[in-house]
């Protein structure tokens, strides 16, 4: 028998009728960028995760950029992160110009072994990118204490791992900044490109909401040199008719 890795016309009938209501509402508002739903969707991500702040984006590879610029990773600097992954991690830390410095997996979990991270790390190494592999996190006890040491930054990628507990916490509300996809196959999928980045640091989340908008403060009020990295409306409102379904259920 054949099974689907992702049945996504399954998926839509389970919720066709309140997703078609929600895009329908959206579009009948012209509301297409940063709609009320966008916002609606980040207070639920929180709510979800446990994570004091949300920002949605335009994708998870765009998540990983957010959270490298807000960490001010230069072109020079040292990444620690895994070779087992998506490209996107490492391809993520190349486009801010460091390196990605690989770390081997370890048999059992398929994660980065911790137990090999320090002997990596140099005068350049800024942070830590553990993959949460197949909707599982890394052994994070031990690279906290690796971070803490070495006074590094700590970056969850968590693509693929929406949902997922560690110690009774999600991976969205671990390390420094966590990030996830919202591509239609993931745990948690939308109907194009998303994503989201979580942190439980004020002066990080009010960066990084500024930097997915060009670095805007307010409107035509430029901060930072930012990217253009917001998730649209109806992405939103899809996103929040499958997650809504989730929270009655926890």
């Amino acid at each position: 028998m054949r099974v689907n890795f992702s049945n996504l016309k399954h998926q839509h009938n389970l919720y066709k009728d309140e997703i078609e209501g929600a895009v329908l509402k959206v579009v009948r508002n012209c509301n297409f960028i940063m709609g009320d739903e966008v916002r609606q969707l980040e207070k639920s991500l929180e709510r979800f995760t446990g994570a004091k702040y949300s920002i949605s984006c335009s994708s998870g590879t765009d998540a990983l950029l957010l959270a490298m610029k807000v960490l001010n990773i230069k072109p020079g600097d040292e990444i620690i992160t895994t070779p087992f992954t998506f490209i996107a991690t490492a391809e993520a830390i190349a486009l801010i110009g460091a390196k990605p410095v690989f770390v081997d997996i370890d048999e059992h979990t398929y994660n980065i072994d911790s137990s090999k991270i320090t002997d990596k790390i140099t005068s350049k190494t800024k942070a830590i990118i553990p993959v949460s592999l197949y909707g599982q996190p890394a052994n994070m006890d031990a690279i906290q204490i690796v971070a803490d040491k070495y006074n590094l930054k700590i970056i969850i990628d968590g693509a693929q791992s929406f949902g997922s507990t560690y110690k009774d916490k999600t991976d969205s509300n671990l390390g420094d900044i966590s990030v996830t996809s919202f591509f239609p196959a993931k745990p948690l999928g939308c109907y194009g490109d998303g994503g989201a980045v979580f942190t439980s640091n004020k002066k990080l989340a009010d960066k990084m909401k500024m930097l997915r908008i060009h670095g805007q403060s307010e409107r035509y009020y430029h901060k930072y040199i930012g990217m253009n990295g917001r998730l649209d409306t109806i992405q939103a409102a899809i996103l929040n008719v499958k997650l809504n379904d989730i929270l009655r259920c926890k």
